[in-house]
């Protein structure tokens, strides 16, 4: 049977009806995610509150999703995923279901907004490292690199693009606390769609009984850990990740639109067309990632693909036009994307029983430093500091990779899917003639 090609090989996933169904919830749930960014501020604005209150509202969310993400982790890897997925999808419907039955009533206030924040960051936790450790429960190791560019076309669009457009035209036709209303109704659906993935269906490496049997057995923490800290490889590149992230967001987040409004003369409008620029050039990367095989050295192209997307930090404070900035945000967009991709696949890899626990230490590792690099960004002020900010950021991560290739071998990692040449067992003399049995799927 021909392997899928082009863009077959990026629709295989597909071809898995449990697969289907997650990547259903998958879609739905982030284009709910992506209105939920643009109204949020709407309606905290409609009831009264202003910049601090907002903030408040942010941060809440944020709270919810540092604190809650090794629990998600911990709940993958105790319980079927399906489940937590499943019910962390019903947290946040029930969550957005609550404001919208308090706004009726005419009593809804900027605390209550803030509650259901830290409820979606809290669900988000959860459902985020299930999420991640149930896909390969879903479909073959060889689909396994496809699928996850599939989703990051997927989040690319609607987290940057499709989601956040779509809210700001449902804003002005109807009113804020509709869109709140529609993304319930998004986790909603996409809580249904996990609870229909049938049980032993899967395509994945294991059965669904399989994998609940295993991660119902009691896991100590330290057996997680104590696999994190064995494989060299893995806890290297998580702190290679946090450590780029607590040099590069700040100066993104917070030092770039004072670069393009006060050193370039641009505009909100010219943020705006910077960001789609970098969500194009995700989806673009994406797409070819799903539609060509993983090269063979896998690891290494994927370290190379981040630090490629990292280095251009370096050169955005010295350019005289905000144009000059758009080809750099696009280089960006492209490899940072392929080194997500690449690494979301390869953490796939780590053993079903600690899974969860290894993907939200990942998860943790990420988001623990980027308030850090906000904070950092925000107390200086000045000329030299944003270039010291944004060079470092950009040079810091080229040095870490060169450390990082010499002292870790990973040529050694297998990309996901590649075949392992085994030796052929002796046939048996005289051996009796047997009903073959019926495929597994």
């Amino acid at each position: 049977m021909p392997k899928p090609r082009s863009l077959y090989r990026s629709l295989a996933p597909l071809r898995h009806r449990d697969y289907r169904l997650f990547f259903t919830s998958y879609l739905i749930s982030m284009l709910g995610d992506g209105v939920w960014l643009v109204a949020l501020p709407w309606v905290a604005m409609e009831l009264g509150g202003d910049s601090s209150e907002l903030a408040l509202v942010v941060g809440a969310e944020a709270v919810g999703l540092i604190s809650c993400v090794l629990v998600g982790g911990v709940l993958a890897d105790r319980f079927p995923r399906k489940r937590v997925i499943g019910w962390s999808f019903a947290a946040s419907f029930a969550a957005l279901g609550m404001l919208t039955v308090v706004h009726v009533v005419g009593d809804l206030m900027v605390w209550q907004l803030v509650g259901a924040a830290f409820v979606l960051g809290a669900s988000a936790a959860i459902s985020g490292p299930a999420s991640d450790a149930f896909t390969p429960d879903l479909v073959p190791e060889e689909d396994l690199h496809s699928a996850n560019a599939l989703e990051s076309t997927v989040r690319s669009l609607t987290m940057r693009m499709v989601g956040p457009a779509l809210g700001g035209v449902l804003i002005s036709l109807l009113d804020s606390m509709s869109v709140i209303v529609l993304n319930a109704v998004s986790f909603g659906v996409a809580a249904l769609c996990v609870a229909l993935i049938r049980p032993g269906t899967s395509a994945g490496s294991a059965s669904e009984k399989e994998a609940e049997a295993e991660s119902t057995e009691p896991v100590p923490y330290r057996q997680a850990l104590s696999y994190l800290f064995g494989e060299r490889w893995l806890w290297v590149l998580i702190v290679w990740s946090g450590v780029v992230l607590l040099l590069q967001s700040g100066p993104r987040q917070v030092l770039l639109p004072f670069l393009i409004s006060d050193r370039l003369g641009g505009d909100a409008r010219d943020y705006g067309l910077l960001i789609a620029v970098t969500g194009i050039a995700a989806v673009v990367a994406s797409v070819i990632l799903g539609a060509r095989k993983p090269p063979k050295d896998y690891a290494r192209w994927m370290l190379l693909a981040w630090t490629a997307g990292a280095a251009p930090l370096a050169l955005m404070v010295f350019v005289p036009s905000f144009w000059l900035l758009l080809p750099m945000a696009a280089v960006y967009g492209f490899f940072s994307t392929v080194g997500n991709v690449y690494w979301s696949t390869l953490v796939q890899t780590v053993p079903s029983k600690v899974r969860g626990r290894v993907i939200s230490i990942d998860w943790l590792g990420s988001l623990a430093l980027v308030p850090l690099s906000a904070v950092i960004a925000g107390v200086g002020t000045g000329r030299a500091f944003m270039v010291t900010l944004f060079v470092l950021g950009g040079t810091l991560p080229v040095l870490l990779t060169l450390a990082t290739l010499r002292w870790v071998d990973l040529g050694a990692l297998r990309p996901p899917g590649e075949a392992v040449e085994k030796p052929e067992e002796p046939v048996p003399a005289q051996r009796e003639p047997q009903i073959a049995a019926p495929p597994v799927s």
